[in-house]
């Protein structure tokens, strides 16, 4: 009996892996590039051979190094792909300088067991980034620690620049993402808010000023490590 329900217990894990490699073999992530005029367009595509339907979701890192430092964008989510279907699922532009380094990542992984099926990346200038960015693993793509810059105007890429410049000091950085999004506001104005993953922790008006900005990124820095602290305080009580 025992002998039987381990032969069993072998083919059906056989019979997944199976599974699981012939839609390997049907499914392929592909970056797709195009330069305007120092503008890079970065297209994220899915492409199907299969006949069936598939269930899939996706992460598109992007890390790049100029001037100011490095600064890292992720956008992710599920999508479906009908038999031989291809699909955009993300799309991003960048201004890339003559000298600013690049890498991209995309993987694209079946929704129900997490599994990569398939990864593309590209790399500009790759030799000017530290060794540890040259590879992410794949146990890692959820990649705590990004910051991503989701600002619109001048004024907004100016305060994530601040911001980064100090947040790029910490010897060991918080766990999720932080997110610096910019909205539309009153007159030349806009509304910049600083999240952590889901949890917003800080919200301002942007006023011209670099002594305004290098304000608003010492009190970000702060509350985000009131915050982490807080949540250290609340994590170690519910282990009680």
């Amino acid at each position: 009996m025992k002998m039987k329900t381990l032969i069993t217990t072998l083919v059906v894990v056989f019979l997944a892996n199976k599974s699981i490699a012939q839609v390997n073999e049907q499914v392929s992530g592909k970056i797709i590039t195009e330069n305007k005029e120092g503008t890079l367009k970065i297209k994220a595509a899915a492409i199907s051979s299969s006949e069936t339907y598939l269930s899939l979701n996706y992460i598109m890192v992007s890390v790049k190094k100029g001037k100011s430092g490095n600064s890292t964008n992720k956008q992710s989510g599920k999508f479906s792909l009908g038999p031989k279907e291809t699909k955009t699922l993300s799309e991003t532009a960048l201004n890339l300088a003559k000298n600013d380094a690049l890498k991209v990542y995309l993987f694209v992984k079946d929704e129900e067991t997490d599994a990569v099926l398939s990864k593309d990346s590209l790399e500009i200038n790759a030799e000017k980034f530290a060794s540890e960015v040259n590879y992410i693993p794949e146990n890692r793509i959820e990649l705590s620690g990004l910051t991503i810059d989701d600002t619109k105007t001048r004024f907004g890429q100016q305060f994530y620049e601040t911001f980064f410049k100090k947040y790029n000091q910490l010897p060991q950085k918080y766990e999720g993402t932080v997110t610096v999004s910019e909205l539309p506001s009153m007159g030349r104005n806009s509304r910049i808010s600083v999240s952590l993953d889901d949890q917003v922790i800080y919200t301002f008006i942007t006023r011209p000023a670099d002594e305004a900005m290098d304000a608003e990124a010492d009190r970000t820095m702060a509350l985000l490590a009131d915050y982490s602290k807080r949540n250290a305080v609340r994590d170690q009580q519910f282990k009680y």
